[in-house]
């Protein structure tokens, strides 16, 4: 089906709806050749929304040789189905703003936008800034990152940075409750900040999400990620329409990073940024961490993530865009200026352990194996404790360990679970890599199902201090690591050795290994 004339190809993408599934892109000349192309059958009349240079919405409905269009707000019909597509082009900082998709086979979507319902504490500068940077922050299983990170860009960055420069922090899980209670708690740390109108933070507005469980998977993804990702794009269209005039650019930050010194100024000395034939520039080498754009095309992205919220993650959707604007050869800045320190995802069970190799400042070296998320447990010993080498340290994911002074025999180092547990497997390491010699020489790890930590089970011995259950020779280790309540270790011979456990690790049964 030719729409266009030849000469206005290049201006203009044609993305083909179906009455059942969102099909995806057809060629656009050759500048996204290199993504996968679909078969289409289309029942029914033939429909097509195509995006122009200044991307707004125009439907064009061909029936043989008729083509009727209508521009923004577009309502299609076929004889099977009735479809929605509305994306809204006003100003990101208008009172109140919805757009509606109803996906094939789900319940209808909108979004729900408006400015004073989503800021809960700062304010907008009287004029236009260079620099936005947007960071949305999701609760994750026992575990906050957020105040690491708004640290690391305040402490590197001038007074003067500061003066053009809007932190803007989206808290945006389901649980209205705690984005309310860390939006007071960030308020409240960083008050001389949010005064200035360097920090505002903002809460998602309830939302109406379709069924999930409807609409079709890609990439074999679990109906469970797929919620994930989905749910992502669509708050960070919600990010990139609120920032999208408050400065000249914007930059993408995830809440669990750590920036480089003098961070803006790297930023502000890269000549390509005040150059016009970019459109997206990394400033990391990783995912979705450092991407920066000129805020004139906020509004822009943000329509285009509504429409394939559920079609491809964000950073996929980041590269088509990309190529769609016409930016052929990725730019990237180094070193990189921003570090990812997080372990634990907010998806579910997910860990991410990998750093940036490229990253101006000091390097995040991943000294432990497993950074566990063990189950709930008071941690305690009767050892002699090196400074701030607490005993959880060695329990709960962190970077530290338990450093113990020359332990004594008798002395133990002890689990509490809150609640019992069936152990698929029970692992201790010993030594830090840096200090190799620094270990329990001779002890015992035993376990209890007694509700008050009493009748001691030997499970096996420390070997340098290391203890692994897949290891001992025992046929009923299974059953022994049912309904477990408390852990111990045991010295039995004193030393004059310091002794560090990195780390205890409890492997739930349910737990994939």
């Amino acid at each position: 089906m030719r729409i266009l004339p030849r000469g206005r190809r290049k201006e203009t993408v044609i993305l083909f709806l179906s009455t059942c599934s969102v099909l995806g892109f057809v060629k656009l000349n050759s500048v996204i050749d290199a993504y996968p192309r679909r078969s289409i059958n289309l029942e029914g009349a033939s429909k097509a929304i195509l995006l122009n240079k200044n991307y707004t919405p125009i439907m064009i409905q061909n029936s043989t040789k008729r083509i009727k269009t209508s521009v923004n707000n577009v309502t299609f019909e076929s004889t099977s189905s009735k479809s929605l597509l509305q994306l809204v082009t006003k100003s990101a900082h208008s009172e109140t703003l919805k757009s509606s998709i109803q996906s094939p086979g789900s319940t209808e979507f909108t979004l729900n936008f408006s400015v004073s319902a989503a800021l809960q504490y700062g304010h907008f500068r009287p004029q236009k800034g260079f620099l936005t940077i947007g960071i949305p922050s999701i609760k994750r299983e026992r575990f906050n990152y957020i105040y690491k990170t708004i640290d690391s860009l305040l402490a590197n960055s001038s007074p003067e940075d500061k003066e053009t420069v809007t932190i803007v922090i989206m808290f945006n899980d389901d649980d209205a409750d705690w984005n309310n209670e860390r939006a007071l708690n960030v308020s409240e740390t960083y008050d001389e900040y949010i005064q200035s109108g360097h920090i505002q933070v903002i809460t998602l507005p309830p939302q109406l999400y379709p069924d999930f469980n409807l609409i079709p998977r890609t990439y074999n993804d679990s109906v469970e990620r797929l919620t994930w990702r989905s749910k992502q794009n669509i708050h960070y269209a919600f990010l990139f329409r609120y920032c999208h005039n408050i400065s000249d650019f914007y930059m993408h930050l995830e809440d669990d990073v750590v920036a480089a010194k003098n961070y803006i100024q790297d930023i502000r000395k890269y000549k390509r940024i005040f150059m016009n034939n970019w459109f997206l520039i990394r400033f990391s080498n990783m995912g979705f961490i450092g991407v920066f754009f000129k805020s004139s095309n906020l509004l822009t992205i943000s329509d285009f993530f509504l429409l394939f919220y559920a079609v491809q993650p964000c950073d996929f959707l980041m590269n088509i865009i990309a190529k769609i604007k016409l930016q052929e050869k990725e730019i990237r800045f180094r070193p990189s200026l921003f570090q990812h320190h997080g372990i634990i995802s907010s998806l579910k069970n997910k860990k991410q352990l990998i750093v940036d190799r490229y990253f101006k400042g000091t390097k995040i070296v991943r000294r432990k194996k497993y950074y566990n998320l063990n189950p709930p447990a008071e941690v305690d010993t009767t050892m002699v404790v090196y400074e701030e080498y607490t005993a959880d340290k060695a329990y709960f994911i962190n970077e530290k360990y338990f450093w113990a002074i020359s332990p004594q025999k008798g002395q133990t180092y002890t689990v509490v679970l809150k609640e019992q547990q069936t152990l698929k497997a029970l692992v201790i390491v010993g030594a830090f890599p840096t200090k190799k010699t620094d270990y329990i020489e001779n002890g015992e790890v035993q376990i209890s199902s007694s509700q008050h930590c009493s009748d001691w089970i030997k499970l096996g011995e420390l070997t340098k201090g290391s203890f692994d259950t897949s290891k001992v020779k025992n046929p009923d280790i299974a059953i022994l690591l049912r309904n477990i309540t408390c852990i111990q270790i045991e010295v039995t011979k004193s030393q004059s050795n310091w002794a560090i456990i990195s780390e205890l690790v409890l492997k739930l049964n349910e737990e994939k290994t």
